[in-house]
């Protein structure tokens, strides 16, 4: 196990958001020597890894509702889904392993990549998600009713808008 490092007020305010996925629950990708190997016992460069890989797929799920999903700095996610966690260990598992791959085949991480990523030729998980292929049963992005767009309604499958009546007078 990773040992835990306590936080001093000179880090950033940034390090106390609990991810979706903590250093535990990323030990069931990777054994914990390795992790401790590609880090040096450095638990901030994981935490590092899985910030990145959560940033990484809100890129993919811009029309949901993201802070359900992952939370926020005060909040917890109010929504659990047990296969974007999977996404998100499996991203933050590659990143580790391409720093270094001490006893480990990079081509088996390559693989989870590809089905949970994919690339244009061939989408994975997450792609299907964002182009709408696949639909989670996650919430949408809410309405910020001091926008003129509906966000709730802009990435559902059937939606409308129009101008308004032009009114012409000579």
């Amino acid at each position: 196990m990773i040992p835990s490092k306590h936080l001093n007020a000179n880090q950033p305010l940034n390090v106390f958001k609990m991810p979706l996925v903590t250093v535990e629950d990323l030990q069931t990708e990777l054994y914990p020597e390795i992790i401790d190997q590609i880090t040096r016992n450095n638990e901030q460069e994981v935490l590092d890894q899985i910030a990145a890989a959560e940033s990484f797929a809100k890129g993919f799920l811009f029309k949901y509702d993201t802070i359900a999903l992952f939370g926020t700095d005060t909040q917890a996610p109010t929504v659990v889904d047990e296969n974007l966690k999977k996404v998100i260990k499996i991203i933050a598992s590659y990143w580790l392993l391409r720093k270094s791959s001490p006893n480990s085949s990079l081509d088996l991480y390559r693989e989870d990549w590809q089905l949970m990523i994919g690339t244009k030729q061939e989408p994975g998980w997450l792609t299907d998600v964002k182009e709408g292929r696949i639909n989670p049963d996650w919430p949408y992005k809410p309405n910020d009713p001091s926008t003129e767009i509906a966000e709730d309604k802009q990435h559902a499958d059937v939606s409308f808008s129009s101008n308004r009546k032009r009114q012409n007078s000579f």
